[in-house]
Parts: C-alpha cells; structure tokens; sequence
C-alpha cells in the first residue's frame, strides 16, 4: 500500500513538473485543478520539489529550476567577451532599416543592444530583457516595448504567461535569439522560461537570427526551441564541423562566421 501510494505521489509530482514547464506561470489553484487535488496537495509537492532542487517557489506557484544554465548572468558576462562583442556586431550588419525585431535576453543580446544604442538604423525591438530595454531606450531612432510579466531580478528579464501573450499580440520581421545547444536536430534550451519566451518569438517573426557561441556546437539542452528547418540565419565565432555545415545548406541556413 506504502508503495503504490510513493508511486502514485511521484507520478503526480511528475506531472506537475511537466504542467510548469509547459505554462511557466500557472497558477497553484490551476495545478490543483488540473492534477485533481487540494492546494494543500500541491505546496506539499512544491515543498518536496523545492529540497530535491527540481523547482523553486515564486508567487502563487513556482519555477522549475534550469539544468546546464548554473552560472550567474554576471559570470556568464565575463567569459568569451571578444568573440561575443564580433557575433553581436555581425548581427547588427544584418539589420536594415524600419525592422521590427524580437530580442530574447541574454549575455550576448545585451552586447548586442549596447551596438543598437549607437545605431543609425531605425528599429523597433520588442524585448522581455529589463537590461537590454534600458541600454537600447535612450537612442531616438529605437522603438523600444518592453514585454511585462514576473521579474527574475538575477537574470534581469519578465517571464510566465502574461509575458507570452504580449508577445503574441505583435508580429515582427526577425527573432534574435540565443540557445543552449546547437546540433543536427535542431536548437535547443535548458531554461524552460526561455524557452517560452523564445518559441513565441520565432512563432511572431517572419524571419530567425540564432547568435551561438561555437563551443555550443554539437550541445543539447532539454528542451527543443526549433529544428534547422526554421531557421534562417546563424551567427557564430567559428566554423561549425562538415555534418553541421552540411545540414546548415540542406535546410537554407545562412551561416556567418563573425
């Protein structure tokens, strides 16, 4: 009895972790409702959840905690700056003038708005990252929006639904994104909030821009953002092997090498 009622709890926690996933920023009462069981239920799983390390609590509910993404923003910050700061202007040559382009935040990205604060081009950006909407705002030939949602303080952007359906209400020309792994089955993410956010970006835009560090090459991260096919164009520091380069010209890709 012990044992079927252990399974049955870790079935449920199982599900639950799929349900946050899925929706970053449901709700507990939405939890409870869709598992079936009392709030109570549900904050005792979060408790669990929270001393295992699977998950950590917000208001109203919770965040599943990212595997592979364990370094502060601001360590991330330091490492590889050179290469970074050439994929970013790369990716500022590309752009032309009156696009309306979706950012997704990161170390990268903001390297990227700090050459769009001294832009020329005229430019609409739609972001969810709080460093990169302020570095940008002050340039008169920016349209700058800001998606709104919970603020991670950390990772200095908003996430969670009210995040996702912002965003969906706009279309853009070009996403500009960022990811964990890049490999032969397509572009994927250990942050399962990024994720979100990331995936209604290339749903919005006509076009995508990956900009990836090369030591991510042949990387998996958990969760699929996109395979190659839907991407147009990837931006990275150096050449990615012959398979990768291959798969890059089956499926259309442009690759440029900053």
């Amino acid at each position: 009895m012990t044992s079927l009622g252990a399974q049955k709890k870790a079935n449920r926690q199982k599900k639950l972790l799929e349900e946050i996933n899925l929706d970053p920023g449901i709700m507990i009462r939405d939890l409870a409702a869709k598992l079936n069981v009392s709030r109570e239920t549900i904050r005792r799983d979060f408790d669990t959840l929270c001393d295992s390390g699977q998950l950590q609590r917000r208001y109203g509910g919770a965040v599943v905690i990212p595997v592979g993404n364990v370094l502060s923003f601001e360590a991330r910050q330091d490492k590889n700056v050179p290469e970074r700061k050439a994929i970013a202007r790369k990716a500022h040559d590309l752009l032309q003038d009156d696009q309306v382009i979706m950012l997704s935040p990161g170390t990268t990205a903001l390297l990227l708005a700090l050459e769009l604060a001294e832009t020329k081009k005229r430019l609409t950006v739609i972001t969810n990252g709080i460093r990169e909407a302020l570095t940008l705002v002050d340039n008169d030939n920016l349209r700058v929006v800001l998606a709104p949602g919970d603020v991670d303080r950390l990772e200095g952007f908003c996430w969670g639904q009210e995040t996702t359906e912002f965003l969906s209400r706009y279309n853009a020309d070009l996403a500009v994104f960022f990811a964990d792994g890049l490999s032969t089955d397509g572009v994927s993410e250990s942050d399962f909030r990024t994720s979100w956010m990331v995936k209604t970006m290339l749903k919005q835009s006509s076009k995508n821009m990956l900009l990836i560090d090369h030591f991510r090459f042949s990387q998996q991260g958990m969760q699929q953002l996109c395979t190659l096919s839907e991407l147009d164009i990837v931006i990275s520091d150096d050449d990615p092997d012959t398979e990768l380069r291959n798969h890059f010209l089956k499926n259309d890709v442009a690759f440029y090498c900053a």
